[in-house]
């Protein structure tokens, strides 16, 4: 049986009438609605899981068990029989069992799968999105902030144990230190999650505003771990990554996707500007040495096929540093040397150790917010699960962009095939190939570029998966954006389909 541990946080006990919401999964067919505790989001949300059968050839039975945060019963939903290569939807406020509430989850089949959750705030247009999270005894959150710049991390720790409670000790770092500023401890019950509010919460009061670093969740027992951090001087503004055990560090890690002051409309003069931030975090005894090198894409006329290099910058033991690609000077890595509308890919390289990251993608000035964790060569693969692709989807025009970077040693040929949660395949359709892709380059998928057909041709059906594969190893993000400016973005990592 395979098991995927999901945490679905953040929803308050609260209901609300809604009538003829649409949805950023579709349709919303009942009246109650999930509401966010989000201090800078004060609107209604509800969460999705999509989850992707990968077996090409058969049938999966796919079912998920929600566990409550408020210590009630576990509630076990069967999805039914889906498709060889389709796709399953449990979409919470259309789930009769469930009462309002905050839940973890964890998702059984007899099939190889992948799952990412997406969170909505209709009302604000917040959106939030990850992948289902690995669990660990000792798990690294490399970005933690309270009040830093109007944003506070919520991060939530999921007893994957379903038959003994755990006892979990949650470490705060502050950037640049080596030892934990705060240790809080908790006994979370079987299954379920406990959330800890960095700005809320009385355990972390003694923190000042504008306090940034890491966490480390470290229990006797495994635990899954996410974070949302919300955007409080926006309304909408809201990112989440997951967690990653400290053994999954690594020596290099890929970031698909970087921004340099990049225009978001370069027509105008006025624009506004999107920038990345790579938080790095040393899970280590010892300091590491750190290099970011930068990787032009093709067709961006700041820097084309050109290669920056930013450090080394030492983080020191269990801290650590964030690499900022906006224009401000950050206290431990400095400026970094990219012009701008400089858009690429980057690879983050340690020295005398390993490390872990996450990316965070944001729209200056306006409340846009995406994130991704960085990836490895561990959780890189020739052949990858997208459980969430569309293509005008709802009325809200939602489209996934893809940035697959070539981790390999030679160029790449990558292909891209999109099935509609009924297992119809969209192929033959132009773009869905790219040649010769240069090691470190990324190549984008764009599925507005694709003619609809068949189940794709209407927007309330214009949703499913996708599988890319390569001859060489691919690092995958995928970035879930509403054409009609309705909802704040967000990015997942592609998961590690390779059998």
């Amino acid at each position: 049986m395979k098991k995927l541990a999901v945490l679905l946080s953040m929803a308050a006990v609260v209901a609300v009438l809604v009538a003829g919401l649409s949805g950023a999964f579709g349709t919303q067919d009942t009246p109650s609605v999930y509401a966010s505790r989000l201090a800078g989001i004060s609107s209604s949300g509800e969460t999705g899981i999509q989850v992707q059968n990968l077996d090409a050839s058969q049938e999966a039975a796919i079912t998920a068990v929600f566990y409550p945060q408020n210590g009630q019963s576990p509630v076990s939903v069967p999805a039914g029989t889906t498709a060889a290569g389709g796709s399953a939807l449990f979409y919470l406020p259309n789930i009769t069992q469930l009462p309002d509430g905050a839940y973890a989850a964890i998702i059984n089949s007899d099939r190889q799968i992948a799952a990412i959750a997406r969170t909505d705030w209709q009302a604000s247009g917040g959106a939030a999105t990850y992948s289902n999270v690995l669990p660990g005894t000792d798990v690294a959150v490399p970005l933690a902030v309270k009040d830093y710049y109007g944003q506070c991390s919520l991060v939530s720790v999921q007893n994957t144990d379903t038959d003994a409670p755990a006892n979990v000790a949650v470490e705060v770092y502050e950037s640049g230190a080596a030892t934990p500023t705060k240790t809080v401890n908790a006994q979370i019950s079987q299954g379920t999650s406990v959330t800890f509010d960095m700005c809320g919460g009385d355990d972390f009061a003694e923190l000042p505003e504008g306090f940034i670093g890491s966490l480390r969740v470290k229990s006797a027992t495994e635990v899954g771990v996410q974070s949302f951090i919300d955007i409080e001087t926006s309304q909408k503004a809201v990112y989440a990554f997951e967690g990653v055990p400290a053994d999954n560090a690594a020596a290099t890690l890929y970031a698909p996707l970087f921004r340099a002051r990049q225009p978001f409309n370069p027509n105008d003069p006025n624009t506004l500007y999107m920038d990345t931030g790579i938080s790095v975090v040393n899970p280590n005894s010892s300091p590491v040495q750190v290099t970011v090198k930068y990787y032009g894409a093709q067709g961006d006329p700041a820097c084309v096929g050109q290669e920056f290099t930013q450090g080394p910058v030492e983080i020191a033991a269990n801290s650590s540093a964030v690499f900022y690609q906006g224009p401000a000077e950050q206290p431990i890595t400095g400026k970094h040397p990219l012009p701008d509308n400089c858009v690429g890919s980057a690879a983050i390289e340690a020295t005398g150790g390993t490390i872990l990251a996450i990316v965070n993608d944001s729209l200056n000035y306006v409340d846009e917010s995406a994130a991704y964790n960085a990836a490895s060569d561990a959780s890189a693969g020739t052949k990858v699960a997208l459980p969430l692709f569309r293509s005008g989807h709802t009325s809200w025009n939602l489209y996934t962009g893809i940035s697959a970077m070539n981790v390999g040693d030679g160029p790449a040929n990558i292909t891209l095939e999109a099935t509609s949660a009924g297992g119809d395949v969209l192929a033959g359709e132009p773009g869905m190939t790219q040649s010769n892709v240069a090691q470190y380059e990324t190549a984008l998928f764009w599925p507005g570029a694709f003619a609809n057909s068949g189940d794709w041709a209407d927007p309330a059906t214009a949703v499913g998966s996708a599988t890319i594969t390569s001859n060489q190893p691919l690092a995958v993000i995928v970035n879930d954006v509403s054409l009609a400016g309705k909802a704040d973005s967000s990015t997942y990592n592609a998961i590690n389909a390779e059998e």
